[in-house]
């Protein structure tokens, strides 16, 4: 157990536990209320806009980390009253942070019309008239969908319930996403007591987490049905494996059918039912028959979504990365080394960060490779080994995006034991909440000013309360007969 865990609550909270998270509670509610509303569309500058809605998600992430110094005395039903709080604010808002939903429409529209998706971008499928296309940014207009079939099956259901209605489709998507919250927050606390982790640090890090908030609630991301059938299926599969004969291969395989359905909304989580056949092998005397089980499954299951939504998601998977993330390190190390050799010839930029995109996903094949191994040999386990493919694919990949982070985070939630790299998940998805604004405003000017006040306003407001109790010392000092 650890620090964290041990620590007691204040004794002025002795008596009501729930007194300890009240105050956190109610200013991240007011913090999202306050987020959503100025970005609703008020007639204030837009640099106001970035900087009340970036004081106000530096309220979140502080109300955050003030529920981590009290987990050792709150229960998890307290963190998800508190999320539940947090969350519904967003759920009423303008979808923020990215555009993304947009094109989910789009390319829902696009299927409902009877058009491939997986062929044409909203531009040419749609035309630039239709209301659908209007919303989409520039960058993803001519780019066809890069999602697996189960989720184009998904989109086209939402097309075909909402048509034009466009308000009635952003609510579906964000009701699809909490479902996928919903998930993981029934296969995270199941997954932290399976590798000996806090369920109510596991549920704080992975479901709390403000990238959470931000990108699969306010975000409305696909990403969270995806996570949520992720850790659903491995649960599911893991408690399968404590059974023997027919009982546990039929939970095994209907785990297998749980993350299939995961990999084809977005075909990362296919590393979750390789870690699964692996630890799956390993617990049978003949290795290669779950293996087998699982390959057929899987295999399966995905030409059966795939001529339901289609079997372009095998040439459109290229559809993310038409757009440089400056994210990706190796991405970034490319953009740098073509720029600054050959800053006249976008060709060489292309080029250089091309190498480095290949080298990045050749050095991610060994470390993949060595960590299934390492489930099979039960050196790990195979949660922790996920999320630590995931973090190889946030540090080696192409393209990475603020709400990818919750692949990895989620999975390593429920499974880190040692508090230091605990600590450097939680540092690193504080400084990622900050990684986007809200809401991008036209003029990179008024972004500039945006993050400029709010920085100076966080600062100045942490100084002075650092500084209070200082104040309150000396003029105790200078009160005559005081002590």
């Amino acid at each position: 157990m650890s620090v964290i865990e041990r620590t007691p609550i204040r004794r002025l909270d002795a008596h009501d536990p729930g007194a300890g998270i009240r105050r956190p509670l109610v200013l991240g509610a007011a913090a999202t209320t306050l987020l959503a509303l100025v970005t609703i569309g008020l007639p204030i500058p837009p640099a106001a806009v970035v900087a009340t809605s970036l004081i106000a998600m530096a309220v979140v992430v502080s109300a955050w980390l003030a529920v981590r110094r009290r987990l050792g005395a709150i229960t998890v039903t307290q963190l998800y009253r508190i999320i539940l709080c947090w969350g519904l604010p967003l759920m009423a808002a303008r979808p923020l942070f990215s555009g993304d939903v947009w094109s989910y429409l789009a390319q829902g529209e696009i299927a409902a019309t009877g058009s491939d998706p997986y062929h044409s971008g909203p531009a040419q499928a749609l035309g630039m008239d239709s209301s659908h296309t209007q919303h989409v940014s520039h960058y993803w207009l001519d780019t066809p969908a890069p999602y697996g079939p189960a989720w184009l099956v998904l989109s086209r259901t939402v097309a075909a319930l909402t048509g034009e209605h466009l308000t009635a489709g952003i609510l579906l998507y964000r009701l699809l996403a909490v479902a996928g919250l919903v998930l993981i927050a029934w296969a995270l606390p199941r997954l932290a007591q399976r590798a000996g982790v806090a369920p109510a640090t596991a549920v704080w890090l992975g479901l709390l987490n403000p990238l959470t908030l931000w990108h699969l609630v306010a975000g409305a991301h696909n990403d969270a049905i995806m996570i949520g059938l992720m850790l659903a299926g491995l649960e599911l599969g893991l408690a399968g494996l404590q059974h023997s004969g027919a009982t546990g291969t039929a939970r095994l395989l209907a785990a297998t059918a749980v993350l299939t359905a995961a990999a084809n909304v977005k075909i990362v989580a296919a590393a979750a039912v390789v870690v699964l056949a692996a630890e799956a092998a390993r617990r049978h005397p003949r290795p290669l028959v779950p293996v087998l089980a699982v390959t057929a499954v899987a295999g399966l299951g995905t030409l059966a979504l795939s001529a339901i939504g289609g079997f372009g998601w095998i040439t459109a998977l290229r559809g993310g990365t038409a757009v440089y993330s400056w994210m990706s390190p190796s991405t970034a190390i490319g953009l740098l080394v073509g720029g600054f050799i050959e800053p006249e010839v976008p060709s060489f930029t292309a080029a250089t960060v091309t190498a480095t995109n290949l080298a990045g996903a050749l050095a991610a094949i060994p470390i993949v490779v060595r960590l299934v191994a390492a489930v099979f040999r039960g050196q790990r386990h195979p949660v922790h080994a996920l999320g630590l493919i995931f973090t190889a694919a946030l540090l080696l990949g192409s393209v990475v995006q603020p709400w990818y982070l919750p692949w990895a985070i989620t999975a390593l939630a429920a499974t880190v034991h040692d508090e230091r790299r605990r600590t450097l998940i939680v540092a690193v998805s504080a400084v990622f909440a900050f990684a986007l604004p809200a809401i991008t405003p036209t003029a990179a000017a008024d972004l500039i000013i945006g993050y400029l006040v709010a920085a100076a306003t966080v600062t100045g407001t942490l100084l002075a309360h650092r500084m209070r109790p200082a104040a309150r010392r000396l003029r105790r000092r200078t009160v005559p007969g005081s002590v």
